[in-house]
């Protein structure tokens, strides 16, 4: 009787077994057709690329599957950075995705197959430059006088004047003044507990950043009268405009794009060069195209593509700074101001005696 019932025992269990595989036999084949229940969610198991893998921009990424060979038949669905994508290829059982129309940096790639996403995966690349930026020197047309006690942190040219943000806790002023003789016309003094930090002016009303404080200034253009603070939620550093949204920087390699009316995130953008991030951005200034953007602790300014976050241009700004009219220690190079009307870039840094008017050359 016991050698029955263990017979039965297994014969039982080895008919379990078997109903078992046949089921998972059954289930791998389903999932590699297009008869996917609507309720089930098969993930793509990726074997290339790699999530975080390094690509180039303009190259191709090629995604391959160890579960799954993608057919030109399939309702494919494709994401970048939560956004349609279209520029794909089905090639040998792969996914072909061009990157030409991809940002810079981390590039969140989520794929959906089947008219209920019943087939579903995602990667992240990281997209850098194509090439090295390309490189420029300067030539000095003339220099202006600048006050050297301004701890420069914001500068815009604006109908003839030049505006100007400066830090230091104590010290933080938004003033305007005359470029060819420096003279005072307008100023406002920061609350002596916060540091201030980059400007711009929109739409006849001039903002400014504070350095931790997270507070930023709106103020009227022509009285200087206090309209309104924001809040904000990290770092601010360098301040510009773009299209009808304001720029902002906070010393990494990202720039926020912020609604001028309430100062909200809007999208944000890595900045890239061939080799990797391109860090400590600082003051900030949209010149025909491009942004541009001291590198902080350097005499670099990079020129950054608004559209897609690749700096396409450094320009090397070494001995600028005319050391025979110093009066006390200067600091760093910063700020970046632009005449529209009459082609002038301006720049100048931190208490510096003055601004200099440059044209930027092709470097051989």
């Amino acid at each position: 009787m016991e050698n029955i019932v263990i017979k039965n025992l297994f014969l039982l269990t080895f008919l379990l077994l078997m109903f078992s595989c046949k089921q998972k036999s059954e289930q791998s084949l389903e999932l590699k057709t297009d008869s996917i229940p609507a309720s089930t969610i098969f993930m793509l198991e990726i074997n290339q690329p790699k999530t975080g893998k390094v690509i180039k921009y303009g190259e191709t990424i090629e995604i391959s599957c160890n579960n799954y060979q993608f057919k030109e038949t399939d309702t494919l669905k494709l994401e970048v950075n939560k956004s349609p994508y279209f520029l794909t290829k089905i090639k040998d059982g792969n996914l072909l995705i061009k990157t030409d129309s991809m940002k810079a940096g981390t590039n969140q790639i989520v794929i959906n197959i089947g008219e209920k996403n019943k087939i579903y995966g995602q990667i992240s690349v990281v997209l850098i430059a194509a090439q090295a930026p390309k490189e420029y020197t300067y030539e000095v047309i003339k220099a202006y006088p600048h006050d050297d006690r301004s701890f420069t942190q914001g500068l815009v040219f604006h109908d003839g004047y030049m505006y100007e943000g400066s830090g230091q806790y104590g010290e933080s002023m938004l003033r305007k003044y005359k470029l060819e003789t420096g003279e005072l016309i307008q100023s406002y003094n920061l609350p002596n507990n916060v540091f201030g930090e980059g400007i711009v002016i929109y739409n006849q009303k001039i903002y400014q950043l504070t350095w931790q404080s997270r507070i930023a200034y709106e103020y009227d253009l022509k009285t200087f009268k206090l309209l309104q603070t924001f809040e904000f939620y990290t770092e601010g550093w360098g301040l510009t405009k773009y299209n009808d949204m304001l720029v902002m920087s906070d010393g990494s390699n990202r720039l926020y794009f912020l609604n001028p009316e309430t100062f909200k995130e809007i999208s944000r953008l890595e900045v890239y060069n061939h080799i990797g991030p391109v860090t400590y951005l600082n003051e900030l200034e949209y010149i025909d195209g491009y942004i541009y953007a001291n590198i902080f602790d350097s005499n670099d300014i990079a020129i950054i593509n608004p559209k897609n976050g690749f700096v396409e241009g450094i320009i090397k700004l070494n001995n600028l700074l005319n050391t025979t009219k110093v009066k006390r220690k200067p600091d760093v190079l910063n700020g970046i101001a632009y005449d529209s009307e009459k082609k002038r870039i301006f720049v100048t840094g931190k208490y510096w005696p003055e601004i200099y008017h440059i044209v930027i050359i092709p470097t051989k």
